[in-house]
């Protein structure tokens, strides 16, 4: 990861847009910005912990050792570790997490993008009647929409995608072929 980069060397777009002249300023509400900071700094912080004891389980630690060394509860450590004994990556990297990252200034737009480019994109569907599989590009959908990603940066990642096969679509219980799951 890069150093710090300041939202203006990061080429990311004013969010939220400043007012326009005559606009009112709403001032019963905090601004977003600081909102969208907290919850990027907090999921972050989730990540980088996460990853912290599975680094330090994978040195040989116990669990309790790791929790002591880092502070946390051991009952987290133990999830992770759980998770390392059935096989299953802890906190792989996401798109949502570049654009965080991004947001907050810990890489640069440049590297954001290289690696956005790169990603071996997946595409939600929808399962059965009322569920929901997310994929990768709704991370990307999500950041657009949270005013973390600029339109020419979304335009140039949808155009990369476009191409990509997606998923087949279930049936809903009202089509033909439905069949319950």
């Amino acid at each position: 990861m890069s150093g710090q980069v300041s939202p203006e060397q990061s080429g990311m777009p004013q969010w939220p847009p400043a007012p326009q002249p005559g606009q009112p300023q709403h001032t019963w509400s905090r601004p977003l910005r600081i909102d969208m900071r907290e919850t990027a700094a907090g999921v972050l912080a989730l990540i980088d912990s996460d990853r912290r004891f599975e680094r330090l389980l994978r040195q040989g630690l116990t669990p309790q050792q790791v929790a002591e060394r880092t502070g946390e509860e051991e009952r987290f450590v133990l999830t992770v570790k759980r998770m390392m004994d059935r096989g299953e990556p802890v906190r792989p990297e996401t798109p949502e997490e570049l654009g965080y990252r991004r947001f907050l200034g810990q890489i640069s737009s440049k590297e954001m993008m290289d690696r956005l480019r790169a990603w071996p994109y997946t595409f939600g569907r929808i399962r059965d009647y009322d569920g929901y599989e997310r994929g990768s590009w709704d991370d990307i959908r999500s950041l657009r929409s949270d005013g973390l990603l600029s339109d020419q940066e979304y335009d140039e990642l949808e155009a990369i995608t476009d191409p990509m096969p997606r998923p087949p679509r279930d049936p809903l219980p009202w089509e033909k072929g439905w069949q319950p799951q």
